[in-house]
């Protein structure tokens, strides 16, 4: 079957490809329509269609638009059959340039011409699917590059979102979503009696035995991607779209992991814990939600195998005042002569940078660095209207690297540069 989107602005051009398509091509499966191109970029990214027959101008964004993004996104598939209304020849060669298998007029259209048309279509998808399948690396090496692909990503060493998408691209896989959940594992047991090739090797057939049941299991429920951390831990990373309700898919998620499972426990009398990190929109903010979910697990045990990062800062919030956050506030409060960067703060309370900025942000209701300058231009208004000190001499006496940008915070800050913040108030 060819999943095939149908995108056009006019309903009754929708109804009269539906029925042409209908009957007449038993091996074509439509897949959706959408009135224009904005919303036939997220069907595209949602249903990966093979084919999209889509006119060549729409509100909000045109055929053409929609072929370059759709090939700058997702590559040479699915590919593009272009509708118009009337003959336009320039339209068409640009069409054709960037690489469209056909170009339709509405008025000519009918089923012999739509049927050229397709088969063009088809015979373009098989010949990316060959190709695809020649150049594709043996599975086991694929697996490898991914896992170390993905370690990479909770470990925050891609850069930037180009980077994680051409990389991505390269292994077949796609981060094209707008949420992330990330769910941290935990295999808790030591197994029964030793293989015949040691105690190593009977903790080696455990785990990938738990491993892949449960990827089984999970994924029946809610599609993911199942990397392993080491001999004892794994990670789940769920991508979904927006139009999916977060809550109902972190339900969806508690049910697909408490069943894994119970069933590990039934199998080989082993326990699984889960940590449970909170939904983020940016692929490179998954490292942020995987740390919370290792957060998460620590407070894992075996009355509660199953804790969720957003009920734990939730309690905290609920018990009044975070005594974590208020313990960093203090400390800055006190080193205000400082550079206060974050890792270094974070360093001190034993914390990883993203972390504490989640939930400094979180529970202070402001940024960290935001809250920084503000303590220190504070101070240094105090130190400016005692008429002892000298702009640079304050600018370096509470950490800053020079007096022009000392200057340029107090601005962004007060509004008023230092000098016509002294002058307002003699």
């Amino acid at each position: 079957m060819y999943r095939l989107l149908i995108v056009d602005d006019e309903p009754l051009v929708q109804i009269g490809l539906k029925s042409m398509l209908g009957g007449n091509f038993p091996d074509i499966e439509i897949v959706g329509t959408a009135p224009n191109g904005a919303e036939a970029l997220n069907m595209i990214r949602k249903c990966r269609p093979d084919i999209v027959i889509a006119d060549i101008k729409m509100p909000r964004m045109s055929g053409l638009e929609l072929l370059k993004e759709s090939q700058r996104l997702f590559g040479p598939v699915p590919v593009f059959i272009i509708l118009t209304a009337y003959e336009e020849f320039d339209l068409a060669r640009q069409a054709l340039a960037s690489q469209a298998v056909d170009y339709l007029v509405k008025i000519e259209l009918n089923k012999d011409n739509l049927k050229d048309a397709l088969s063009r279509a088809r015979a373009r998808v098989d010949e990316h699917t060959r190709h695809m399948k020649e150049a594709r690396p043996s599975f086991h090496s694929l697996d490898e590059f991914r896992q170390k692909f993905m370690l990479r990503l909770f470990t925050r060493q891609i850069p930037d979102l180009e980077t994680l998408q051409k990389q991505a691209s390269d292994l077949q896989m796609s981060f094209d979503y707008d949420r992330y959940i990330i769910v941290y594992g935990q295999i808790t047991g030591e197994p029964q009696g030793e293989a015949e090739s040691g105690p190593g090797q009977k903790t080696l057939v455990l785990y990938s035995s738990c491993l892949n049941m449960t990827k089984e299991i999970v994924e029946r429920y809610v599609p993911c991607y199942t990397v392993s951390n080491d001999m004892r831990h794994f990670t789940l990373v769920f991508y979904f779209t927006s139009d999916q309700a977060v809550a109902d898919l972190m339900g969806q998620i508690q049910t697909a992991i408490e069943n894994a499972r119970s069933m590990i426990v039934n199998y080989f009398n082993v326990s699984l814990w889960f940590g449970i990190g909170t939904a983020v929109k940016d692929p490179l903010d998954i490292a942020t939600s995987w740390e919370e979910a290792r957060t998460a697990i620590e407070q894992a045990d075996a009355s509660a195998p199953v804790r969720l990062f957003s009920h734990i800062v939730g309690a905290n919030r609920r018990s009044g005042k975070d005594r974590l956050i208020a313990s960093i506030q203090d400390y800055i409060n006190e080193n205000l002569d400082g550079k206060l960067q974050l890792n270094e703060v974070a360093e001190v309370f034993g914390l990883s940078p993203a972390y504490l900025s989640v939930i400094f942000k979180k529970n202070a209701d402001v940024g960290f660095s935001e809250y920084v300058y503000t303590r220190k231009i504070e101070k240094a208004k105090q130190m400016l209207l005692s008429g002892d000190m000298k702009i640079y001499e304050v600018a370096d006496a509470l950490g800053f690297e020079s007096a022009f940008y000392f200057s340029k915070v107090f601005k962004k800050v007060d509004g008023h540069s230092p000098r016509e913040y002294i002058q307002s108030k003699q």
